[in-house]
């Protein structure tokens, strides 16, 4: 008992963790916010209309893989190696993402024409919603936040976009505006939040952002393989969307989105946990201390899985009430989707952990290949289960994809087969079992 108080007394005190702290305290709240004006918001627009909006969101998250240019975890290992070249970094990565995030916009306009032809409203929405990756290009200031463990600013300017889009989103229940204002709300949060943090970052730090074309290469050359990465996760986490929209209808969306956004709404938790002490195990790996690494990357992951099967649980046993509640009858056909859609939230977290196992090891070629496997597998599962079951067959099809990704996808490959260990490892708790005892 003595040990496990020790170890919860160690993580709370932990700088990390205060920045976690930050993280979650700002996303509670978003969700609070986010949670009371969505339901509102989804009840107003009904099934049919609150699924066309997010049919078209799902082809603005596939391209917005495409628009970030998997920079996140790399630049954060790059201001760690080089300290006195952040700003040359950052600029050069804000260029190249904005550039990206124009040609992103026009993809999305060429492909709703193609697969909507005929269907202006679908075409609207997709382009307005599409103008927020053009200031998420600078959000990648959020990696100086990170890298420096300061996300206290980011939060802040998170909370204050969630304030102002909660704002505009109830002045369009109460005027009764069409679905095409509800479109704006995404862009307006991102250009808020794009602003917060640009200002932020200019009033922490002396270093101005530059453009350095040479530093921006360097970035995209190690970043390649997360591109094709998040191709490929964008791919299986949206394509089911898109595909329901296409076998299905809209309606049908609409449920299938109710249960994603239930099932994900706290991933906030793990996912802040995540990227604050990402820069703390990137460190002690850099700094060799092998034993002390192995055991805070076992430590993260026993946390958070075991904090994922604890809230799907609870979301399983409760769910048809949840989904009353939250948005009320006219929705109860999520309900047993939702059951399904809670599990492969654990293997999503156990995917994004990954990421900083693959960083720490320079595996990041390998990352393109676990979810060039998924993608496939996702959609031949969704062209067979979709038309068969319904969208339970897309959240099975997903939930099956997330643990071949996740588990099964390291084991092919040799130099990849000790992540599927520590994970199974961690799980188990091997590191409290075995009594080690490293201090740091």
């Amino acid at each position: 008992m003595n040990r496990i108080n020790m170890w919860f007394k160690r993580l709370a005190n932990s700088k990390g963790m205060r920045n976690s702290f930050w993280i979650i305290g700002e996303q509670v709240f978003q969700m609070f916010v986010s949670l009371i004006v969505g339901m509102l918001s989804a009840r107003y627009l009904g099934p049919g209309n609150y699924g066309s909006l997010n049919y078209t969101a799902s082809l603005v998250s596939f391209f917005s893989a495409i628009s970030t240019l998997g920079m996140e975890g790399v630049v954060v290992k790059k201001l760690i190696e080089h300290p006195n070249e952040e700003g040359d970094y950052l600029g050069a990565c804000i260029l190249l993402r904005f550039f990206a995030s124009v040609f992103s916009i026009l993809s999305i306009g060429i492909m709703i024409v193609i697969l909507n032809p005929g269907n202006p409203l679908k075409l609207c929405l997709g382009l307005i919603q599409g103008i927020q990756l053009a200031w998420k290009s600078v959000f990648i200031l959020d990696s100086w936040f990170q890298r420096h463990l300061c996300s206290r600013y980011v939060s802040l300017g998170k909370a204050g976009a969630c304030l102002c889009v909660a704002t505009y989103k109830i002045y369009l229940l109460v005027a009764k505006k069409s679905i095409i204002w509800f479109a704006f709300s995404t862009v307006i949060s991102e250009m808020i939040l794009a602003l917060t943090v640009f200002w932020f970052y200019s009033q922490e730090t002396t270093q101005k952002i530059r453009i350095n074309l040479k530093k921006g290469m360097e970035v995209l050359k190690e970043s390649y393989h997360f591109i094709i990465s998040g191709l490929m996760s964008a791919t299986y986490g949206q394509m089911d969307k898109i595909m329901i929209g296409s076998y299905l209808g809209d309606q049908q969306v609409g449920y299938y989105t109710t249960a994603n956004t239930i099932s994900s709404m706290w991933l906030f938790v793990p996912i802040a946990v995540i990227n604050s002490f990402q820069p703390k195990i990137l460190e002690l790996k850099n700094s060799k201390n092998e034993k002390l690494y192995q055991r805070r990357l076992e430590q993260l992951y026993s946390f958070l899985i075991w904090m994922c099967i604890g809230f799907s649980l609870v979301v399983c046993v409760f769910s048809r009430w949840i989904v009353q509640i939250l948005y009320g009858d006219a929705y109860t056909e999520a309900t047993e989707t939702l059951k399904i859609c809670i599990w492969y939230e654990l293997f999503a977290i156990i995917g994004t952990m990954r990421g900083i196992w693959i960083l720490a090891e320079k595996k990041n070629q390998y990352a393109k290949y676990f979810l060039g496997i998924g993608a496939v597998v996702n959609i031949v599962l969704n062209v067979m289960w979709i038309p068969a079951f319904g969208i339970n067959g897309a959240a099975y099809a997903t939930l099956i994809t997330q643990i071949v990704t996740s588990m099964i996808a390291p084991l092919l490959f040799k130099e990849t087969r000790n992540y599927t260990k520590l994970v199974l490892e961690a799980f188990v708790c091997k590191w409290w079992l075995d009594g080690r005892t490293i201090e740091g």
